[in-house]
């Protein structure tokens, strides 16, 4: 490839343009249009664009003249420079303005299986054959006249039912006045029943779990017929009054329910796709154009310390890795309710950078109907029982892009939230005088008398190098104080397990010595884990929070803002 600088520094502003970006702009075009095939529209590559839109050759040409390329787009991989499969595209794109919906490229996937047909290719399993099957079914045109499939015309007719939140009644309503009107032999289906039996195969498995109302246990396995909390006795159903003295009444309605949407089928759905089946390997076989740096979570320590620990897994690029996070929102707004609902989403690592964190790439596997506080490892049970299944046994699952079947392997790698989700999740309390989850009970805050609250002030001169000027500076912090100590070690899994598995329960409930010894709330389900111990940062804060939060706070506390401010001035 030759160099392409001349896409920036030809072109420092709209009014001034070298000849030589002239040329090579008008080559460019030129080339691109030769292996358009036909078509009048190309992704365009301008600044505004970003090759997220379709443009005619004469619109992109002004495009690029009056905002420039795109930053970074030195590999044409849009406009005839790699096939669409290629390592470097990591970003998937979608037209607006396709009228299939996406139909269309699942029919695709499907005319490019021709299961059978070579020796090397191997029958899908189960599930993912009935997928291909209902995607051979449902490409049939509705009648004869159209070129709009089965599946095409039942996924519109959903989203409208969706949208305008349609009775079963009524849509079936809409399926007959529809049918009336199309050509005798149209295979429009009659009734939502006869649709929702097309569209099966494209169904996720969901769960409804009923929960203690306390939050307790969990209405399932050696629970699951139970009318009434072992622990605390309180009843899985709502009750009335049946009035004159009588018991009260069980209805069959729960009073809290736990929303799982199993994560497992969702993975397999990825690799039913050839692009996103060539996309799941990209950890392990994707080409790094910036080899020292990190682009990735597979370069960091923790994943490669990972590898080396369990090689026979690691080797397989197509086992899986997932992130969990997890925040509350209102979703009645923030003033309507004091009421907060905990969505937790798993994310395929395996996926490519530009691929990682979009929204279909990340996907809800439970829904917490309140904030979760101690009781989260309870929460947490159906998608734990299944991390350890995947890791123990495994799932057949047929690979698109091989045209095979394996063994895929799934596991977790680390958790992403702000610090007091950190806190929830890992079951450390992040408030008090112990609010650090790394250092725990090594790192103890001071509390301040007349500001009523607790403060790190002067304990980050430990993390300092041990010549730091700062260390032996007795004016600038704590008057007379010299830091001698070191910052604390960083406990390993193996240590912090050790730790849990040493907590005494009290009376209460809690742990003994809580708040003076330690800060541990809960025994997070995370531990069942049996490899745990091997991962080096289970638990990490995002980068927003990260970065926003801190800065804010900091700012707001230097320019002395108005509920921005860190600082507090003691009641007289």
């Amino acid at each position: 490839m030759d160099d392409r600088h001349w896409m920036y520094t030809g072109r420092p502003s709209q009014a001034t343009m070298t000849d030589e970006w002239i040329r090579k702009t008008n080559d460019f075009l030129e080339a691109a249009w030769s292996q358009a095939e036909g078509s009048s529209f190309l992704w365009c590559p301008c600044n505004i664009c970003g090759n997220k839109k379709r443009k005619m050759k004469k619109v992109m040409g002004q495009h690029l003249c009056k905002y420039g390329f795109t930053p970074d787009y030195t590999r044409w991989i849009f406009h005839g420079e790699g096939h669409r499969m290629r390592d470097e595209v990591v970003r998937q794109r979608i037209d607006d303005c396709d009228a299939d919906g996406g139909v269309g490229d699942m029919l695709h996937d499907y005319h490019e299986a021709h299961f059978g047909e070579r020796l090397q290719e191997e029958e899908p399993e189960a599930s993912a054959k009935a997928y291909f099957e209902m995607l051979e079914a449902a490409q049939k045109p509705l009648h004869g006249h159209t070129k709009v499939s089965q599946l095409d015309g039942i996924g519109r007719l959903m989203a409208l039912k969706s949208q305008f939140s349609l009775s079963r009644d009524a849509f079936d309503s809409l399926l007959t006045v529809f049918g009336s009107m199309l050509p005798e032999n149209h295979i429009m289906p009659k009734s939502m029943y006869q649709a929702q039996k097309i569209l099966g195969a494209l169904k996720m498995p969901y769960e409804q779990i009923h929960s203690c109302p306390n939050g307790c246990i969990l209405f399932r396995k050696e629970h699951e017929k139970a009318a009434y909390c072992p622990k605390c006795k309180a009843s899985r159903f709502l009750e009335v009054d049946s009035g004159d003295g009588q018991p009260k009444k069980q209805l069959t309605i729960p009073v809290k329910i736990l929303r799982y949407l199993p994560f497992i089928p969702r993975i397999q759905r990825l690799f039913m796709t050839e692009e996103s089946a060539q996309q799941m390997t990209w950890h392990k076989k994707g080409v790094r154009y910036n080899p020292d740096k990190m682009v990735h979570p597979s370069d960091g320590e923790s994943w490669k310390n990972f590898d080396r620990i369990h090689r026979d897994k690691a080797n397989e690029a197509r086992n899986v890795r997932i992130a969990l996070a997890t925040d509350g929102f209102n979703p009645y707004g923030m003033v309507a309710a004091s009421y907060s609902c905990w969505p937790v989403f798993v994310i395929p690592l395996n996926l490519p950078p530009g691929v990682l964190f979009q929204r279909q790439s990340i996907f809800v596997s439970l829904i917490i109907p309140e904030h979760p506080g101690n009781k989260m490892s309870v929460y947490m049970e159906p998608l734990i029982d299944d991390l350890v299944k995947a890791w123990d046994e495994g799932v057949w699952t047929y690979d698109r892009a091989t045209k095979t079947n394996f063994r895929m392997y799934v596991w977790y790698q680390f958790s992403l939230h702000d610090l007091p989700a950190y806190g929830i999740f890992c079951g450390w309390c992040t408030h008090g005088k112990f609010p650090c989850p790394t250092c725990k009970a090594a790192l103890q805050f001071i509390w301040l008398r007349k500001g009523g609250k607790y403060s790190s002030f002067d304990k980050h001169r430990q993390f300092l190098p041990a010549d730091h000027p700062f260390r032996q500076d007795v004016k600038n912090f704590t008057k007379g104080v010299k830091i001698t100590e070191f910052a604390p070690p960083i406990m390993t899994g193996a240590a912090i397990h050790a730790q849990i598995d040493a907590l005494r329960v009290n009376d209460g409930g809690g742990f003994v010595g809580y708040g003076e010894e330690h800060a541990w709330t809960q025994k997070s389900g995370l531990w069942r884990l049996p490899y745990i111990d091997d991962i080096l940062l289970p638990h990490n804060i995002d980068v927003m929070h990260t970065e926003k939060n801190w800065w804010e706070a900091l700012f707001g506390t230097v320019m002395d803002i108005s509920d921005k401010t860190k600082d507090n001035h003691p009641t007289p």
